[in-house]
């Protein structure tokens, strides 16, 4: 119930109210003091829209085990005594969001954790390192440092073993590399070499940015091209690669980044573009994923006013067919799918290590979602079966379409954003 903060007297038009006025007889304002902080108002919309009171007891079993019971219900005017349906929705979507959101960075974790496991690399994996280079690398690093390195590489390029020769060669071991290796091997493993004594030509002018590093020296010594076409989507134009390569490179900053690609006339949104795909390439996945879900609540929500209007649409010739009572309906399916799937999420996740086992438990959840779902259809339209399946059917391609434009269009806005 909604809270109000009642006063003796109209601030509108200054007639004496008795307490019992939610409204003024003389004007109609309300009959409510809304002069507080902004704490108090955050803290009466909880309590009004989260409370859990008398009427959740009375919702409890018709919302579970009688579909489109709430909705007749709401719609015959009996409301108080039956939770409210934006309440139910906000208190389950609280749950499942919590869900999903911590379901998706345990998979983003466990994924990379797996790929760590999996992804056993050594000097052997690296490519464009020669055999006679890796040899040499096998006898003049000590045993131990060697086994430091394979533990700390993570991939296969010459950047990777550039990030690692970089973090676990002392001193000493460097000198030795360069009283033993030639100034292109140097090169090709990020360690500063002077200029006149490199035998591969460098183009100073294929770098803008600062040379001061090992790995700046390296690009310095390729030639990157510069993409002509000015005119091509600027998604074609990045160098990907060159990204990928220097991504885990913090000695540069993303405008640097940005300089190295070379990509010139670029216009306000095209320059934003080329740096968010840099952000986006550079960030954590597990942050990438935190970023993108936090989203999908607003998304959600703003999907069931259309899941509302379809349902208007295909029914617009029953009798007294309102958008409100199709609203009330999608409010009441949400709640139920939304706590369906998220007590299967926690099972599938959390409880179940078998992925037949999380299969099977995600068709059962769905079977029930979408059983329960066609039985408020049912009692909510008073159709017959076939007609009401065909039309539930159609509801549900329509909405599925909506959500995969809508989260595709959530995830570039938040690519745009991030």
């Amino acid at each position: 119930m909604k809270i109000r903060r009642k006063t003796n007297q109209c601030f509108n038009c200054g007639y004496t109210l008795d307490h019992v006025y939610n409204y003024c007889p003389n004007c109609g304002q309300e009959n409510n003091d809304n002069n507080v902080s902004f704490g108090t108002l955050v803290g009466d919309f909880f309590s009004t829209y989260f409370a859990v009171d008398s009427t959740f007891g009375r919702s409890i079993k018709p919302f579970f085990f009688k579909p489109g019971f709430l909705t007749n219900r709401y719609i015959e005017g009996k409301r108080v005594s039956y939770a409210h349906p934006l309440r139910l929705y906000l208190i389950i979507s609280l749950f499942y969001f919590f869900v999903f959101t911590m379901v998706g960075k345990k998979i983003v974790q466990d994924t990379n954790d797996h790929n760590i496991i999996e992804n056993a690399y050594s000097l052997s994996n690296i490519r464009d390192l020669n055999k006679d280079t890796r040899k040499k690398l096998q006898k003049l690093i000590p045993e131990q440092t060697l086994t430091k390195m394979k533990d700390d590489l993570k991939g296969e390029d010459l950047e990777d073993l550039q990030k690692v020769v970089q973090d676990n060669l002392s001193e000493k071991d460097l000198a030795s590399l360069k009283s033993e290796l030639t100034p292109d091997e140097l090169m090709l493993l990020g360690i500063f070499v002077p200029d006149s004594l490199l035998t591969t030509p460098a183009t100073q002018d294929s770098l803008t940015v600062n040379d001061s590093t090992s790995t700046r020296k390296f690009l310095a010594s390729k030639e990157i091209s510069v993409n002509a076409d000015n005119n091509a989507n600027i998604l074609s134009r990045i160098d990907w690669s060159l990204i990928s390569k220097l991504k885990d490179n913090r000695d540069y900053s993303d405008e640097q980044i940005l300089d190295s690609l070379k990509l010139t006339n670029l216009t306000t949104f095209e320059k934003h573009i080329a740096m968010q795909s840099i952000r986006v390439m550079r960030a954590d996945n597990e942050q990438i994923v935190e970023y993108i879900l936090k989203n999908l609540p607003l998304m959600m929500l703003i999907l069931i006013p259309i899941f509302a209007f379809t349902l208007k649409i295909l029914y617009i010739r029953k009798k007294n067919s309102m958008y409100i009572n199709h609203l009330i309906h999608g409010l009441h399916l949400h709640s139920f799918a939304y706590l369906a799937y998220g007590i299967g999420l926690l099972f599938m996740i959390y409880m179940m290590e078998d992925e037949e086992i999380q299969g099977a438990i995600g068709l059962v959840t769905f079977a029930i979602v979408s059983t329960y779902a066609y039985f408020s259809f049912l009692r909510v339209y008073h159709q017959g079966w076939f007609k009401t399946l065909i039309k539930f059917n159609i509801v549900g391609f329509i909405y599925i379409c909506f959500i995969s434009i809508f989260f595709m269009g959530e995830m570039l806005l938040s690519m745009l954003l991030y």
